[in-house]
């Protein structure tokens, strides 16, 4: 019997073909099953809000805006001011 070294190499090389994507279908499987856990996650949040018997966490109340002593009105007027440069006045 002779020894085909042909198809010892055929062999070889679709077993380490086989072995790639064996590692290719594992991290796949990986991401996959981390997918699935964090879905898990949301859909028992949400199943939670929605729940009949769900109480909100309470908020901080509210500060009121700051007072101008003078006239009783908001700080700033009721001028909302704008973030940037001011507008060049046309004369």
């Amino acid at each position: 019997m002779s020894l085909n070294f042909d198809e010892f190499q055929k062999v070889v090389e679709t077993a380490q073909q086989a072995d790639a994507v064996k590692a290719d279908l594992k991290r796949a499987l990986k991401k996959v099953t981390s997918a699935l856990e964090n879905l898990q996650t949301a859909i028992a949040e949400v199943e939670t809000v929605v729940s009949d018997d769900y109480m909100p966490a309470t908020r901080k109340p509210r500060k009121p805006r700051a007072t101008n002593a003078e006239d009783g009105e908001a700080a700033n007027n009721g001028v909302h001011k704008k973030p940037g440069r001011p507008k060049k006045s046309v004369e």
